[in-house]
């Protein structure tokens, strides 16, 4: 009965809707002041044509802001901010909530500067500091989704829809980092803030959630639906001449033996690989966008990005930053190259330093344009729409790097992850917020990294100490190392696609709020401090409409031997619940013994267990075994069609952004 009772709501909604539209079209002026008053053309201004009209109009107003606001977790908010827009258009509804959120946001940067002024603790003088950085950011992307909404129509949304989940799962993400900036801080500054921003946080998840009900009436709103073109930039050539082969050591302690398909055969049969390299306090509602994507095939640019390059799925060979032995990358002759991209032009993935011609070039021996990569990052124009590369030749960087945002599409290529390396060791314990320890920030968008080595060496006593944050969206790693020990790789927030990297650490050492697809990569766990357990992963998704997830696809979960050697060993877990909706995918990997047979770990109590997504499918190895899995409600079995919304293509919409780079992709299941 229920059912029938929704069909009956959305029957008369529509019929309200088509209503209106024939009515609004013959409407010349809407005037609002104690009464709305409306001229008809062709009524001759009969008194029951305005009565009519008025009670259409109020009653498909009325319709709409339902169906607007029936996915959102704060109906009361959504529907009292929706309803005193007055008689609007669909679109307009939802451009008002985006407003309201971004006003009420305003307002709590404003009142913070009080907060900062009384706090007595200095760790929270900062946090209010950060969070004040941190909320126009959040601002930035609810302004960039009301822009977007003003280009294109109600029924032309469907198409850009994913966008707007992107960039309004990174708004929330953004506030939920401010607040995580007051951890271990003294006093009621965060009770306070949180007060200060509890409703432009309200508004602004119930913009995220909204997008919900305005896929359903882009849907059925369309009788006749027909294709529309979605703007696109031209495919932009590289200002380049490139044949490049770039050094690459080998991993002689490679785990499994390179097929040449992106994975490796017979891992039981390797040794494990070592790579030198600690704690933070869903099944979540994807119905609508399941649904839809199957529309969305070509929703994003990759920030204008176009990168010739290998569209075959070999990949380099990983190497440790301890092994010496160099060996050239052998270049495929049969490899099948993007028809614009012949001739010299032949991918940046296989560029032979003595030929490239970068924007920049930066060497510590004085031979390139600039001696550090932050003056050769200085140097690239503000909303970059042409790849900017910065070649890094060896040598070891110790700098804190940051790519600000609107600096879009950098490219930073190293002559090896092996002999290209950004070191620092900012750190929590020495008084700076896990946000801004990062070796290397990553804030603009359409980013790409290849053949370097990011590191944090605080050490295991120094707690958080981030290695890379990545806080851009459409960002692309190959062929890198991170190396640190607590919360080494950020992934904050927006789309990211990592492949061929080697990721090492203790605890949470991947963590954040990003949709991250990881393609081959190695996961390794280090030797924590006394009596401390490790955790691969920490997922940091708060609301169950955000985007927000990590997928581990054909990758190795292993440790360093001294780890694997030691007796006891101590434990490790795939990952922890960071935030109430953390979402993690392990499919097609190798998980070796040192994971424990529960698999999943705790992070305080009950919390999370049954709103978290854990779920593994098609894995290998040791510590691959499910059987003895925790048995949360947050703990899932998929199936193969089910694991197929998780794969780059359709989870992160790979194939409109990764797939011209000639960067190794598999846009679906891997062939292992």
């Amino acid at each position: 009965m229920a059912s029938d009772g929704g069909k009956k709501k959305k029957v008369i909604a529509m019929a309200v809707l088509l209503v209106v539209g024939a009515v609004v079209s013959t409407i010349v002026t809407v005037r609002r002041h104690k009464d709305i008053e409306i001229n008809v053309r062709k009524a001759g201004g009969k008194k029951t044509g305005i009565i009519a009209a008025t009670a259409v109009t109020t009653a498909a107003t009325t319709a709409t802001v339902i169906i607007l606001c029936k996915h959102t977790d704060f109906k009361k908010v959504c529907e009292e901010t929706l309803s005193r827009v007055g008689l609007k258009e669909p679109r307009d509804l939802v451009k008002a909530n985006f407003n309201a959120a971004m006003e009420s946001i305003l307002v709590a940067i404003e009142k913070s500067y009080t907060l900062q002024v009384a706090a007595k603790d200095p760790m929270a003088a900062k946090a209010i500091e950060q969070c004040n950085e941190l909320l126009h950011v959040s601002i930035e992307d609810l302004k960039r989704s009301v822009d977007q909404v003003n280009i294109f129509d109600l029924p032309k949304l469907k198409q850009n829809i994913i966008d707007l989940r992107v960039w309004l799962s990174g708004a929330v993400t953004w506030q939920e980092t401010c607040l995580d900036a007051f951890e271990n801080t003294t006093g009621d500054s965060k009770m306070s803030m949180w007060k200060f921003m509890e409703t432009g946080n309200r508004l602004t998840r119930n913009s995220l959630a909204i997008l919900d009900g305005v896929a359903e009436l882009s849907i059925d709103v369309q009788k006749s639906p027909r294709k529309v073109p979605k703007p696109r930039p031209k495919p932009l050539t590289m200002p380049i001449s490139v044949n490049w082969k770039a050094d690459l050591t080998i991993n002689p302690m490679a785990l499994r033996q390179d097929t040449g398909n992106g994975m490796n055969n017979n891992p039981a049969d390797s040794q494990p690989a070592t790579v030198g390299g600690d704690s933070k306090p869903m099944t979540g509602n994807r119905r609508m966008l399941d649904q839809l994507d199957d529309d969305f095939q070509d929703p994003v640019v990759h920030s204008n990005l176009q990168m010739v390059g290998d569209s075959s799925s070999k990949d380099d060979e990983i190497p440790t930053p301890e092994t010496k032995p160099v060996m050239p990358l052998q270049q495929d002759d049969n490899t099948q190259y993007p028809s614009w991209a012949d001739g010299p032009r032949r991918s940046l993935i296989n560029a032979d330093p003595s030929t490239l011609k970068p924007n920049a070039i930066v060497s510590q021996d004085g031979t390139g344009n600039f001696k550090t990569i932050t003056e050769a990052v200085d140097s690239v124009p503000q909303k970059q729409t042409e790849p900017f590369i910065i070649l890094i030749k060896a040598g070891t960087y110790k700098e804190n790097v940051a790519i600000p945002r609107h600096s879009n599409n950098i490219v930073l290529l190293g002559e090896g992850p092996a002999t290209t390396k950004i070191t620092g060791n900012k750190n929590f314990i020495d008084g700076v917020s896990t946000f801004h320890t990062a070796t290397v920030a990553v804030n603009g968008d359409g980013f790409m990294a290849k053949d370097l080595w990011f590191e944090n060496t605080a050490g295991p006593e120094k707690h958080q100490a981030v290695a890379l944050r990545v806080s851009a969206d459409m960002a692309i790693f190959q062929n890198c190392v991170m190396d640190g020990y607590q919360d080494t790789l950020y992934t904050h927030s927006y789309r990211q696609f990592y492949r061929r990297c080697n990721v090492s650490g203790t605890i949470d050492f991947v963590f954040g709020d990003a949709a991250a697809v990881f393609q081959d990569c190695h996961m390794i766990v280090r030797k924590p401090m006394s009596n401390q357990a490790c955790m691969v992963t920490a997922q940091g998704r708060k609301d169950s409409h955000s985007v927000g997830g990590i997928v581990l696809q054909g990758c190795t979960i292993t440790a360093e031997p001294n780890f694997l050697n030691a007796a006891p060993m101590p434990k490790s877990y795939l990952g922890r619940p960071w935030k109430e909706y953390s979402r993690t995918i392990i499919m097609q990997s190798f998980i070796d013994k040192n994971i424990d047979p529960e698999g999943w770990a705790p992070w305080t109590g009950t919390f999370g267990l049954d709103t978290c997504f854990y779920t593994e499918l098609d894995n290998k190895g040791p510590g691959a075994d499910t059987s003895k899995r925790v048995k949360w409600k947050g703990v899932k079995r998929m199936s193969p069609r089910e694991a197929s919304k998780y794969t780059p293509a359709r989870f992160i919409q790979g194939d409109s952004w990764i797939k011209g780079t000639g960067v190794p992709y598999d846009s679906g299941m891997m062939n292992i």
